[in-house]
């Protein structure tokens, strides 16, 4: 601006000197009052021309010039109803449009072939027992006593993550959770034939959600086939928001809507500077197929490991499902569709840890998948409410994943497109956290699992032998699925 001044005071003298020239020597020579004022008098009205002239140029100057700052037009009206280009101060920058929606709405899913043989599905499923027994055994061992979690829903959650891992990441991940010789496309087809033929009915309720939230301020893309894969697999919703408070408070909404309240957070803070948050969520509601009446309900005593007793409410009825091998019995009671609660108790003399250490996945499917009807079994359960929490990092990594927590060795090449501004990801947290409250009525049980990415008959009564399952001491529990007999959830009982 004060350049383009100076340069029209150039414009105006250069005007004066020639416009109005003065011989050298003239004004020597003007003498008289009369010819001062005419020269005086044309030299002013030259002057004034010269003026006007600047005057316009520099104008004209004004009003074409981009480059320059604008004056606000206060005159100017807008649509509100409408975005406008013009709306906030020259030196906004303008604002991104923020994704909305479920990003997975346009991808075609992939085709996930569930036409699985019959010897395939019987090492699957021996191996996810297997894995749901590693689990329960390391939880029991961190905590020192009561355990409660979902491998359904961990594995659920890392399979997603799972997808968008390669090579030795890609192996560990899916040996880890599904044994050896198997691929991520058949851990992915047995999946999705599992959760797909879990009963969620008017009689027992199993609801499972999975969602994957991305970093938009850190512009991650996900990779196209990861997303093909999680949508046709998993039927996840996909979200890009920034890492800021709204955000955590979604995932921490997702999670408590998906689980009726059970689980009201799962995460405390978020990483503004994260790649990606896998998130899967369980929800599971069923009634005793037989229900106790209230003279079924009274106190007993309850005695810990360590000898201390207490007298808590017990559930009495008689069974006709009975379990036992070599180091365990139990019972086995039906809800009213698709489930059942597995209880064990070790041998007399031994512990809870002892049995833990015995159950490998072909005992539990060998004893579970074959009870013992020839018997009735008087039987007592405890009515209790347990919450837990675990980041099963270095759980994981001790069964076997252990590049996918590495930040150098992690391979996640399958999850994002490649970006100038994202290093290589890993696995920096894996949160999980279960809850369950078995009543007279039935059984509530949730569990939310978060993957954190950085840069699951007529009876006739008969005369029978009878035997006593008494969970009056510490004792293993799962509730399993009929036609799996694989855990959903796997707890244990230490104390009231």
């Amino acid at each position: 601006m004060h350049v383009n001044i100076y340069k029209y005071i150039y414009i105006y003298l250069y005007c004066m000197e020639v416009n109005c020239p003065v011989e050298p020597g003239r004004k020597e020579k003007i003498q008289s009052s009369t010819d001062n004022w005419i020269i005086r008098k044309k030299m002013n009205k030259k002057r004034f021309m010269s003026l006007v002239l600047t005057a316009v140029i520099a104008g004209s100057t004004f009003a074409g010039c981009t480059n320059e700052e604008k004056p606000v037009n206060t005159n100017v009206t807008t649509n509100s109803n409408e975005p406008s280009a013009n709306s906030g101060t020259a030196d906004e920058p303008e604002k991104k449009s923020k994704p909305s929606g479920n990003l997975l709405d346009k991808v075609t899913a992939a085709e996930v072939n569930t036409d699985l043989s019959e010897e395939q599905l019987g090492k699957l499923n021996e191996a996810s027992a297997d894995w749901s027994l590693n689990l329960l055994r390391k939880c029991y061992k961190e905590d020192g006593g009561d355990s409660f979690v979902s491998p359904l829903s961990i594995e659920l959650a890392l399979s997603m993550t799972a997808n968008g891992a390669a090579n030795k990441t890609l192996e560990q991940m899916v040996t880890t959770m599904a044994g050896e010789n198997c691929d991520i496309n058949t851990l992915n087809a047995y999946l999705k034939r599992y959760t797909d033929s879990l009963e969620n009915d008017n009689w027992a309720k199993l609801e499972i959600a999975n969602a994957i939230w991305t970093n938009e301020t850190r512009n991650v893309i996900p990779g196209e086939d990861f997303l093909k894969n999680v949508k046709g697999a998993f039927d996840a919703g996909v979200y890009s928001e920034p890492f800021e408070t709204p955000a955590l408070d979604n995932i921490n909404k997702f999670c408590k809507e998906k689980t009726d309240g059970q689980i009201e957070k799962v995460l405390e803070d978020i990483d503004p500077g994260a790649i990606m948050y896998l998130v899967n969520a369980l929800n599971f509601e069923a009634k005793w197929a037989d229900q106790y009446a209230d003279y079924q309900v009274s106190k007993s005593m309850f005695t810990e490991e360590n000898g201390n007793q207490t007298e808590m409410d017990m559930l009495f009825s008689t069974e006709n499902e009975y379990l036992c091998n070599d180091f365990c019995y139990g019972v086995k009671k039906r809800y009213e569709s698709g489930y059942s609660f597995v209880a064990l108790l070790p041998n007399e003399g031994e512990t809870v840890s002892d049995l833990l250490e015995k159950m490998d996945g072909n005992a539990w499917m060998n004893m579970v998948n074959n009870p013992i009807t020839a018997y009735d079994v008087d039987t007592k359960i405890p009515k209790f409410e347990k919450d837990s929490s675990y980041s099963l990092g270095d759980i994981l990594q001790d069964m076997g994943m252990k590049d996918a927590f590495n930040e150098n060795d992690a391979d996640f090449s399958n999850m994002i497109e490649p970006a100038a501004d994202i290093g290589n990801i890993y696995i920096s947290h894996v949160i999980h956290k279960a809850h369950i409250e078995l009543t007279e009525s039935g059984t509530k049980a949730a569990a939310v699992t978060v993957v954190e990415m950085t840069e699951a008959a007529a009876y006739e009564p008969e005369v029978k032998e009878r035997k006593e399952v008494y969970l009056d001491r510490p004792f293993v529990y799962a509730i399993v699925d009929n036609e799996n007999n694989l855990p959903i959830f796997i707890g244990t009982f230490d104390k009231p």
